[in-house]
């Protein structure tokens, strides 16, 4: 038996040392690597005038590269290379709809805020709910961002982020670079609630609702669910070129102190769980009616019972398997979260 063992273990190791040894592939060279983009990067002034010359004087298509020709490619690659902080726009302004806040309590402890629209009237039904959570002791909250339309208005913004912080507490900034001003928001009431916090976004959230994003991680400790923002948390400047046709660029970038900057990639989830659009409509449509917990807890799976048998049905087979319950994911993860959370501190 030992003899078989050495040659199964030792023959390949022989047949292995016996063959000839590759010579080693060598590595690309970083030039090889190099995309046209990162080419484009490294060069200089003046190299960037060379090739253009050059492109201009001898290109096949070089009799269509007027200087409006030129010109327009350089605006192309600007708006490429600054999307979503710069496009052209029609004279048509997008109107948003009011989207309605809705607030209940989850597994008996965790409110749940859907914030809807940034506007003074939800702000009004914001601070009753928190009324009502104190109440009831809740001692978790989920903020779902996922339903609030895209804005730029920043003192709303602090208005809202500054029901979960400290007075006083410096929420964000908006820097202008053209005028040199950056202008601080800070928290200016007592806060409606001090306790762990989750918040739910999605590609939908943009430009206010990220900063609410933003702010409460900082300042509150929240917990982000979801996937990444926007990347759109920019004040827009709007300049007529004539013929219908305007310029929307981004004048004023909103930053939160210590934290990476929101424009132009978004917030990163710290913890990302995925849903599809069309499920994540569904539920929040369907949420306006029903409330939100019938898409959080699952349903018990049918069993068979004495009940069953005395009727001579199987609730096992009967039960429609095709029948997929609509679940909301992201808020799911986000209220066993604060659950955690929860009992980890009370162990503590």
């Amino acid at each position: 038996m030992k003899k078989i063992f050495l040659t199964v273990v030792f023959a390949p190791f022989v047949a292995w040392a016996q063959e000839p040894t590759p010579s080693p592939t060598p590595a690309p060279s970083p030039a090889v690597e190099m995309d046209s983009y990162d080419r484009l990067e490294a060069l200089d002034a003046a190299q960037i005038k060379t090739a253009t010359d050059a492109i201009r004087a001898n290109h096949a298509e070089a009799a269509s590269l007027d200087e409006t020709g030129m010109a327009r490619a350089t605006l192309r690659g600007l708006l490429d290379g600054l999307y979503p902080g710069a496009e052209l726009v029609g004279e048509e302004t997008p109107k948003t709809a009011e989207a309605p806040f809705r607030a209940e309590i989850l597994n008996d402890h965790v409110g749940y805020l859907r914030l809807g629209s940034l506007s003074t009237e939800n702000l009004a039904q914001l601070d009753a709910a928190l009324k009502d959570f104190a109440g009831k002791k809740a001692d978790a909250v989920v903020v779902d961002l996922r339903a609030t339309p895209d804005s730029a208005d920043f003192p709303m913004a602090a208005q809202f982020a500054g029901r979960f912080v400290p007075k006083g507490t410096a929420l964000f900034s908006l820097a202008r670079p053209a005028d040199k001003q950056e202008k601080i928001f800070t928290s200016s009431g007592s806060p409606g609630f001090q306790g762990t916090v989750a918040v739910l976004v999605d590609g939908d959230t943009a430009g206010a609702a990220e900063v609410i994003a933003a702010a409460l991680r900082r300042n509150a400790k929240a917990m982000i669910v979801g996937t990444n923002t926007s990347g759109r948390a920019v004040e827009f400047g709007l300049l007529p070129l004539g013929g219908g046709h305007n310029l929307r660029y981004a004048a004023a970038e909103a930053r939160v102190a210590g934290l990476p900057s929101i424009y132009p990639r978004g917030i990163e989830p710290d913890l990302v769980v995925e849903q599809s659009p069309e499920d994540k409509k569904a539920i929040l449509d369907g949420a306006l009616e029903k409330g939100i917990a019938g898409f959080v807890f699952e349903s018990e799976r049918a069993r068979m019972n004495e009940a069953a048998l005395v009727a001579g049905t199987n609730p096992e087979i009967d039960a429609d398997e095709s029948k997929t319950p609509l679940l909301d994911r992201p808020l799911q993860r986000a209220v066993d979260l604060v659950t955690a959370i929860k009992l980890f501190r009370k162990r503590g």
